[in-house]
């Protein structure tokens, strides 16, 4: 499978057009709401400063392992040598497979009282055969999803949870986190093999205030310690929105 090379996606939300501009300075905003997703540049002033992590997937892949905290290690070997599991990467997804792993996504976002799943994106990203999923399953029930963007520059982590709240306690806290762990370690490996060029952790939180977004961190730091700088924010173009986002 060939991975695209997109910088952009347009698409409606409702009545309104929608631009999506991920990895790239060449926004374009001509759309009503315009997105611009870890971009390099502060377009307009207007975007905000975003953190993130990321794992250079063109260097040899035990030069990626060796990089990897060695507990995070140990967990990742006994996960894989002695549980039963099944593993899968999709993408292509169809309606209804899509809408089953949405509506998981939302139940753990209430669980966890976050925001749902941006249905609307993930649709388009679909469409545009940039969205992927895997997922992690024990005794027919999923322990862990991964949701990801995936072109050629990055295979972004754009969701990433577990299913501990709807396995009525199936596994210990610990089990989980050595199947996600896991998780990320066996994508890593398959988008290696796609030939992205790197694995975006998509997110490293730069303040101290929240504790789970700190530990959050923790998590991600296992991995990798390479940081990068980038800009985040949205662009209206519609007066009725710009208006309504200015009276927010």
């Amino acid at each position: 499978m060939e991975l695209l090379n997109l910088t952009h996606l347009k698409y409606n939300r409702l009545f309104f057009s929608v631009n999506d501009n991920f990895l790239s300075s060449t926004a374009e905003l001509d759309a009503d709401i315009n997105y611009c997703i870890q971009v390099n540049e502060n377009i307009n002033n207007a975007l905000n400063e975003f953190y993130t992590l990321l794992i250079d997937l063109s260097i040899p892949i035990d030069k990626i392992w060796d990089a990897i905290y060695y507990r995070t290690k140990t967990e990742i070997n006994s996960f894989i040598n002695h549980q039963n599991f099944d593993y899968n990467l999709i993408s292509n997804l169809s309606e209804t497979g899509l809408n089953s792993f949405i509506k998981l996504y939302d139940a753990f976002a209430k669980n966890k009282k976050i925001s749902k799943a941006e249905k609307f994106r993930l649709n388009a990203y679909n469409k545009h055969k940039i969205l992927f999923v895997s997922y992690i399953k024990q005794n027919n029930e999923f322990v862990c999803i991964n949701f990801y963007r995936v072109t050629k520059k990055r295979a972004t982590n754009l969701y990433s949870f577990n299913l501990n709240f709807l396995n009525n306690n199936s596994y210990s806290a610990s089990h989980y986190g050595r199947a996600h762990r896991t998780l990320h370690w066996l994508d890593i490996q398959e988008f290696k093999i796609l030939q992205a060029e790197a694995y975006d952790f998509c997110g490293w939180y730069n303040e101290l205030i929240n504790k789970d977004l700190l530990n959050i961190n923790k998590f991600k730091e296992q991995f990798t310690q390479y940081k990068i700088k980038e800009y985040s924010g949205v662009i209206y173009k519609n007066k009725l929105l710009t208006l309504l986002n200015k009276l927010r």
